[in-house]
């Protein structure tokens, strides 16, 4: 999977893990496989799919983050948006 950052890290917090950074297209990817049983929504293998692409260069780090957002939400996962790195 590739490695490609998201321009803004998202933090998620889920009842079982806790809490997690998500920097990566590869760390997107592992999440979503990881987590796919419990949260088998539309958006879900959507975002799947969009990690998928960016090996295969069809698809931007940008767009991996705003369908793991989209995911994360259809599954009721809080995101911290208020977090700035860069």
């Amino acid at each position: 999977m590739n490695s490609q950052n998201f321009r803004v890290p998202l933090v998620i917090y889920d009842g079982r893990t806790g809490f997690s950074l998500i920097s990566l297209v590869s760390q997107a990817a592992d999440f979503l496989f990881a987590h796919w049983g419990e949260h088998d929504t539309p958006a879900w293998p959507d975002a799947m799919n969009c990690c998928s692409s960016v090996k295969l260069g069809t698809a931007t780090p940008e767009q991996v983050s705003s369908a793991f957002i989209a995911a994360m939400t259809g599954a009721g996962i809080r995101i911290d948006s208020t977090l700035r790195l860069y």
